[in-house]
């Protein structure tokens, strides 16, 4: 076999090479040239962080927690929605008093900063809940099991103590939004209250130019965490009026979510909508007794009672959206309600 020697001339020549071809120059952004009016639908070209940090800024984790009050009826007594009706009544038909309460969150998004005043809006069903739970005790619904009050509910921003509490200031439960106001105590702020609580930076946009295909961006708090994740229109108009279709990921929390698209290229965003909700498939599972101890085994027999309960398992993928000019019109249709409250709120 012929052995073939190498020079060490040449070898540093090939060693210089490598390396010179191997370092490279710093990445420098180039943003798109924005030669259409259009929505994009390709992945923009750009640093959009920065807008996006500015974004986030304005879109806030709110808290929602419900106090019901149950009262439980003797089946034997056959109770009726309308033996009731007067406190004394309830008492004394009531077998057993359960205090409960239920806590939800989501994201909702600043509109309104004036006067040391803060508006938010989000979606009408993270704020609402149910005053009267009736509970009947058979199919036909004619005698109650039991019957739950709300009595008082709490809603906040979370993480701002400089904030009284959350008011409900309109509400529309077809479009599913709703506007939240509060006071902001600036003594106890660290900067000013606009830093704290900026405006949504950018202007409604025309959901109607959605097609599918558009690249958007949703931001929100999916499982209380400070989230950006991105997504393409899936489909407009989908089941009903001002409402789109998006694959971007969505979680409990994220309803209220702003979401973006950009016109023509970076920094040219437009507040297209809003997350609402998520397609889901019910399961039924079987699952022991809630007063079933906690094994530390991974596997041990079981034989006492099982229990069927029902479970929602979200389809990833298919995000509902509220448009933005659904958004526009119940701004309009409450603006004079918002006014008397004293947030006069335009668009």
């Amino acid at each position: 076999m012929r052995r073939i020697n190498y020079s060490p001339l040449l070898i540093l020549f090939v060693l210089f090479f490598s390396i010179a071809v191997s370092c490279t120059q710093p990445v420098q952004y180039v943003y798109q040239e924005q030669v259409t009016d259009e929505y994009l639908s390709g992945y923009p070209i750009g640093d959009a962080g920065s807008y996006l940090m500015e974004m986030q800024q304005s879109v806030k984790r709110i808290s929602n927690t419900t106090y019901y009050r149950t009262h439980v009826f003797d089946p034997e007594d056959r109770v009726r929605p309308q033996d009731i009706q007067e406190q004394q009544q309830l008492e004394q038909l009531t077998r057993e008093v359960i205090e409960d309460r239920t806590t939800s969150s989501g994201s909702a998004i600043v509109i309104y900063n004036r006067n040391n005043r803060i508006g938010l809006l989000t979606t009408n069903h993270t704020v609402t809940t149910p005053d009267t739970i009736y509970e009947y005790a058979d199919e036909t619904e004619t005698f109650l099991e039991s019957v739950t009050y709300k009595t008082d509910q709490l809603m906040f921003v979370m993480g701002m103590t400089a904030l009284g509490e959350l008011e409900l200031l309109a509400s529309d439960p077809v479009a599913d939004l709703a506007v939240l106001g509060t006071r902001v105590y600036p003594d106890e702020l660290d900067g000013s209250v606009s830093d704290h609580f900026p405006l949504f930076p950018y202007p409604l946009g025309n959901a109607d130019e959605l097609k599918p295909g558009v690249f958007l961006y949703v931001l929100g708090y999916p499982r209380g965490y400070p989230m950006v994740t991105s997504g393409i229109v899936g489909a407009t108009e989908y089941g009903r009026r001002n409402t789109f279709i998006t694959d971007a990921l969505f979680n409990p929390g994220i309803s209220g979510g702003a979401i973006v698209a950009i016109r023509g290229g970076i920094p040219s965003f437009e507040w297209m909508g809003m997350a609402r909700s998520s397609s889901a498939t019910g399961e039924w599972l079987i699952v022991p007794s809630e007063d079933t101890p906690v094994s530390h085994h991974i596997r041990w027999p079981y034989d006492d009672q099982l229990y069927l309960e029902r479970k929602n398992r979200i389809d990833y993928g298919i995000t509902h959206a509220i448009s933005a000019q659904q958004i526009k019109e119940f701004l309009e249709t409450q603006s004079s309600r918002l006014s008397e409250r004293g947030y006069r709120i335009r668009f």
